[in-house]
């Protein structure tokens, strides 16, 4: 008989694996620019973390960890990728490091020596933002950079102008105001940059009269992630609270218009295009939130809706979400991050046996694209610590590689069978699903 994983089970493993990327990935690496931390009381030893991460990475220890207290025994190999700093990517590793401190100090996140490494999460993100403001930035906006190094061996950075998007904007000043509101609860002692104290001041306005100003040109994809941004900004700290509200409400409504009566979800306004399988997901899992802030009857109608279409690609026999009829699907780690995401928001809305049914799908998903997918990487080694995590099994276990997600998988329908799609670590892609999985 298969095993049943409850969902609190499943939200408590996907919060561990997500703590495990954030360790592995956001602290550790060295994949990136990284400086020294000066403790003389730590038990910790070579301490030096990243304070700006490459976009890609080869997820492979430089050597067999051997020593757990040891910052440089969780190096990677940094070779064969292109040295590109995104804001998307700096943003989220933020976002990750955050949300990690704030579950390991409340207890969610049982972490042996929790308050150093807490610590070391909240010095990282507060490093990492302030970098980014410092050094990203070009007209108070955020661009990706090169990461070079000249004939003397010092850091070199060089602007990519066609590199300029708009949704790691938001992403950058959530991360901003969830560090300010951090080091504001914790009575911290590190401090924001003049310009990282900017993008919450100045810049977080401005972004939500924006998005307010073109929420009906703005594309559904965009338009969900947008609004998912602002309400954590809205729930985690007292920034701007008023227009912040009004904003996630204009973008929630706006939402709201665009999903047919069958349930499909118009790209923009006027449009005959419909919204990817991703869409869908994003937006049952945002209106189920906006529901539970706001308590607006729409936003419940159109999640039940929502969920509707998604159950229509459940299948039974296969325990996955087939969101195409194809005979090999490919998923991305942001799909999946998403689907968890939105089955866990809805199910805080769902009352009787929509519960009952959303339990099943979220322990099958969870046996099926997560342990049998092969897309988390096993622990093989302690990390900081003398002992593993205890988690259930994947099917993909490697001496050579941290325990992170990769990027995308493909299932094989005729053969019930998935095959991992690429080796690389793909921040923007991973982090975006750790972040909603913490």
């Amino acid at each position: 008989m298969d095993s049943f994983y409850d969902s609190e089970s499943v939200a408590r493993y996907l919060e561990y694996m997500a703590y495990l990327n954030t360790i592995s990935f956001c602290l550790l690496s060295g994949c990136g620019i990284t400086e020294s931390i000066a403790n003389k009381q730590s038990n910790y030893r070579d301490i030096k973390i990243n304070v700006a991460l490459y976009r890609k990475a080869l997820p492979e220890y430089e050597n067999k960890p051997e020593n757990p207290y040891y910052f440089s025994s969780y190096l990677w190999k940094n070779k064969k990728t292109k040295k590109t700093i995104t804001p998307l990517a700096q943003a989220l590793s933020i976002l990750c490091l955050n949300l990690s401190t704030r579950k390991i100090i409340d207890g969610s996140l049982r972490i042996k020596d929790g308050e150093e490494i807490a610590y070391f999460f909240a010095y990282s993100s507060v490093a990492q933002l302030n970098f980014m403001y410092d050094n990203l930035s070009k007209d108070d906006l955020l661009y990706s950079f090169k990461h070079k190094y000249d004939d003397y061996g010092n850091d070199e950075l060089r602007i990519d102008d066609m590199s300029l998007k708009l949704l790691p904007q938001y992403y950058a000043c959530e991360a901003a105001a969830l560090t300010q509101n951090l080091i504001d609860t914790t009575e911290s002692y590190l401090c924001l940059s003049p310009n990282s104290k900017k993008a919450i001041i100045n810049l977080l306005p401005d972004l939500c009269h924006i998005a307010i100003k073109d929420a009906l040109y703005t594309p559904s994809r965009i338009l969900c992630q947008i609004c998912d941004s602002l309400i954590n900004i809205y729930e985690y700290t007292d920034f701007s609270k008023a227009l912040v509200y009004n904003t996630i409400n204009i973008l929630g409504q706006e939402l709201c218009e665009r999903i047919t009566s069958r349930g499909e979800i118009l790209r923009l306004p006027e449009d005959s295009k419909i919204s990817s399988f991703f869409t869908t997901l994003m937006s049952l899992s945002i209106l189920s939130r906006l529901y539970l802030l706001c308590s607006f009857p729409n936003y419940l109608s159109s999640a039940f809706t929502l969920y509707d279409v998604l159950k229509n690609h459940w299948d039974d026999e296969q325990g996955i979400f087939l969101k195409s009829q194809d005979s090999t699907i490919e998923y991305s780690i942001k799909e999946i991050g998403a689907l968890f995401s939105s089955l866990r928001n809805f199910r805080n809305c769902a009352k009787g046996t929509y519960i009952y049914d959303v339990d099943r799908m979220i322990s099958a998903s969870f046996k099926n694209l997560i342990l049998k997918s092969g897309i988390f990487i096993n622990q093989s080694y302690p990390i900081l610590d003398e002992e593993k995590i205890n988690l259930p099994k994947t099917i993909n276990t490697s001496k050579k590689s941290p325990p992170v997600f990769l990027e995308r998988i493909e299932y094989k329908i005729s053969k019930s069978r998935f095959k991992i799609m690429d080796e690389y670590f793909h921040a923007e892609r991973s982090l975006w699903a750790c972040r909603q999985l913490l």
